[in-house]
């Protein structure tokens, strides 16, 4: 049997996470370990799948986000806490003063972080922008993970893949490389992200046993930034699969919370990179 699906991005980041919070590993880290879920949009949906639709914000829970305009971070006024499960109970932590990094102490090679990237290459490995000269959480955490071999889950949507490879892209990256008026929002580095990449494609085979192979990315007006999908499986799998996601069809559209470019640019955000363009003050959706 087969069907063809178009979700949007908030569908395919609700799919993901169904799939990311179904997985064996998360599921014993839940119980017996930890689970940090770095400040992204894509690990709020899977928040929102072990501790409910009203636990988070996911247009609040993230440090940054690309806009029609550029890159921005949001401000520490909006932002929701950050969020380390440990046996299941949750420390809410006030970002950036606190972090996740005391933890790691505590953590095995059966925990887990979650964060998700910017941009997914040919060989299905991802790369996330860093804004922070210090490098943000990615900086604080990955060689944490790398050193201790704490697990790393990236979920990313295929919507995001590129067809260069990292090592082609991130030499070109740094937020000294760019001229302030030469940036759309903040200029950024990049850094890859060297863990297990969940997209929907793996999200369906999780799921339903189901194979999963790309149509079409994007579209135009509210078809921007959707995938379209071939399933293909054994009936009941494939109608599983389709019920499913006309389930989630719908997700609420994900919203921008703009900090002040004057606060930016003077270097008062702690998370935000100074070099800013100016341009964007004019922006009136700034506030």
């Amino acid at each position: 049997m087969q069907a063809m699906a178009t979700l949007t991005n908030e569908e395919s980041l609700r799919l993901i996470a169904k799939s990311v919070a179904a997985l064996h590993t998360v599921k014993q880290a839940r119980e017996n370990g930890h689970i940090g879920f770095s400040l992204c949009s894509s690990a709020a949906f899977i928040i929102q799948e072990l501790l409910g639709k009203d636990s988070v914000d996911p247009s609040k829970y993230c440090c940054g986000f690309i806009h029609s305009r550029g890159s921005c971070s949001v401000p520490p006024v909006h932002r929701e806490k950050l969020l380390l499960l440990e046996k299941g109970s949750p420390h809410w932590l006030n970002f950036p003063d606190e972090k996740i990094t005391p933890y790691f102490d505590q953590m095995t090679k059966h925990d887990i972080i979650i964060k998700s990237g910017n941009i997914l290459d040919p060989f299905g490995k991802a790369g996330v922008l860093v804004a922070s000269p210090d490098g943000g959480e990615a900086g604080a955490y990955l060689p944490q993970i790398a050193a201790r071999g704490i697990q790393l889950i990236v979920p990313m949507s295929i919507s995001k893949t590129v067809p260069l490879p990292l090592e082609e892209i991130i030499p070109h990256m740094g937020i000294l490389k760019f001229a302030s008026d030469r940036v759309h929002g903040m200029a950024c580095g990049m850094l890859a992200l060297p863990g297990k990449v969940v997209t929907e494609i793996d999200a369906l085979k999780t799921l339903f046993d189901v194979k999963a192979i790309p149509a079409a990315l994007g579209g135009v007006g509210s078809g921007v930034g959707t995938v379209t999908l071939v399933l293909i499986g054994e009936d009941q799998a494939v109608e599983s699969a389709w019920e499913m996601i006309n389930h989630i069809k719908g997700e609420k559209k994900l919203s921008n919370y703009f900090s002040k470019c004057k606060d930016c640019l003077d270097g008062k955000l702690k998370s935000g990179s100074a070099r800013c363009s100016t341009r964007l003050k004019s922006n009136p959706n700034f506030s």
